[in-house]
């Protein structure tokens, strides 16, 4: 075994044991790949240095004999691809690796879309890589992990504000938008084999936001513009997901690693405090709702019938729906 082959595997082992979130690998050959496209061979030793909860320059610099001002750039070097963290507000921040996703690696390296000269062969690897991350790791969590969020406009009046996506971003104070990595390392994989909904919309806020709009990974937005967004998102029919650790995605059952699991049979989604319900003297039995529907919870015969149980309480059945005939109500 080479000296090179000796120090991505080290690495696949430090995101497989020491992964934060305790989802990282994993280690296979295809995260493997994934590693040597995102990191060079000496980008890679490094990390092994810095390590998830990474340090400040003074103290890295200490422990890896390399001077603070060429730390820096080499940190700069790396943060344009997706592997280091640091929040630029701050004036002595911490530098860490990225981890596996939540975000990490598997999402951070599409964000500029293709962007390097391994850009399409590191979304061809990350396409199979989500597949097997969703069904080794999040698929054997044994719960639902992924909040589902109602989208705004299909709120009902009792809704907290809270319980509004919107409302609850607003206290971020930064906001940016990247190519979904799922959906661009899809549409990569398998041309024309692939959903056809808007592709970027992986919504970054706070520190995360700060980050990628920095470093060229994402797209700046005001409050405003996000509110717009995710109305458009919900007409595309996506979900909005998460708000985890600045990240909010809009998924699809199409691309998603998330909704992979849940396509599986897996209970990965924890639904809104919300159901859909149907008025079924306004009900056209259209089927427009139940063509929306990600996870089939809505059957049509004279009417429209929601399983109150695999409702996700998304709202993405409502703004397609023109008698008005489905909404939001809360889940009892």
């Amino acid at each position: 075994m080479t000296e090179k082959t000796d120090v991505y595997e080290a690495l696949a082992d430090m995101y497989e044991q020491e992964d934060p979130a305790g989802i990282g690998g994993p280690k296979t050959p295809v995260f493997l790949k994934v590693l040597r496209l995102q990191f060079t061979e000496e980008e890679a030793k490094l990390a092994l240095q810095v390590r998830f909860p990474g340090g400040r320059l003074d103290e890295i610099s200490e422990k890896t004999g390399i001077k603070k001002e060429e730390l820096k750039k080499i940190f700069y070097r790396m943060a344009d691809k997706g592997t280091v963290f640091y929040d630029p507000d701050e004036d002595d921040p911490t530098y860490s690796i990225v981890a596996t996703a939540a975000p990490g690696v598997t999402e951070t390296g599409m964000w500029s879309g293709i962007r390097f000269p391994y850009s399409a062969e590191l979304g061809k690897a990350i396409y199979e890589y989500l597949k097997e991350w969703s069904e080794e790791k999040l698929c054997t969590l044994g719960m639902p992990f992924a909040p589902v969020w109602a989208a705004e406009k299909t709120l009902p009046d009792d809704a907290l504000p809270s319980e509004n996506l919107v409302e609850v971003l607003k206290e971020e104070g930064h906001w940016s938008i990247s190519p979904c990595p799922c959906r661009i390392s899809h549409w990569i994989a398998d041309p024309g084999n692939h959903c056809e909904h808007i592709l970027a919309t992986c919504l970054h806020t706070g520190a995360l936001s700060r980050w990628a709009v920095k470093h060229g990974m994402a797209r700046e937005l005001t409050i405003d513009e996000v509110a717009e967004f995710l109305r458009e998102c919900n007409e595309d029919g996506l979900v909005h997901t998460l708000n985890i650790q600045n990240c909010v995605c809009n998924c699809c059952n199409d691309c998603c690693g998330i909704f992979h699991g849940q396509n599986l049979g897996h209970e990965v989604f924890v639904p809104s405090p919300f159901v859909a319900r149907v008025d079924e003297k306004a009900c056209k039995a259209c089927k427009s709702c139940s063509k929306r529907c990600p996870v089939n919870a809505i059957e049509v015969g004279e009417f429209a019938s929601v399983s109150q149980e695999s409702c996700l309480g998304c709202g993405v059945c409502v703004p397609t729906c023109k008698p008005e005939a489905v909404k939001l109500v809360r889940r009892l």
